[in-house]
């Protein structure tokens, strides 16, 4: 009898990790997602010249994780939780179902220096490396009008 439950529990158990959901592209495309603060967070690389540079950006401590509240073609990024801080605005321009570039909204908000640097360099394009789990491993990358490719590797989860 108790082989035949422990049997009955292993079938369900193995039924029901089956039908798990596997996260796609797709599914990072509309919804509510995070940005972990990990160590990768504010290190890029540069490339130019045929040289190739890794730096560390300086960090703001405050900041434990992003929130970014996507639509079809828009993105809200807010520090520590909607509602706390200035959001960013962005716009999301497809290239594939797991390629997008970002630039900032000018509509919306009054562009720093830096924004309006990345704007006019044709933006960020994000490229998925894999997805586990509840979160996309990205490149973002930005090739700038003299030719630096400016790289940073991130993560996104699903809330």
């Amino acid at each position: 009898m108790k082989k035949k439950k422990l049997l009955l529990i292993s079938l369900s158990l193995i039924g029901l990790n089956s039908y798990a959901q596997k996260l796609t592209c797709s599914d990072f495309r509309v919804g509510t997602f995070y940005i972990p603060e990990t160590k990768e967070v504010g290190k890029y690389t540069i490339e130019a010249n045929d040289s190739i540079v890794a730096l560390t950006g300086k960090r703001d401590l405050s900041v434990k994780k992003w929130i970014v509240v996507r639509e079809k073609n828009t993105q809200i990024e807010w520090k520590n939780g909607i509602g706390n801080g200035i959001p960013e605005y962005e716009v999301i321009e497809w290239i594939d179902n797991c390629t997008y570039r970002l630039t900032y909204d000018s509509s919306k908000e009054e562009l720093s220096e830096e924004k309006k640097w990345v704007n006019r360099n044709n933006g960020i394009v994000v490229t998925k490396t894999k997805i586990e789990n509840k979160c996309m491993y990205y490149t973002a990358a930005m090739t700038t009008n003299d030719g630096q490719k400016i790289s940073h590797d991130g993560i996104i989860c699903k809330e």
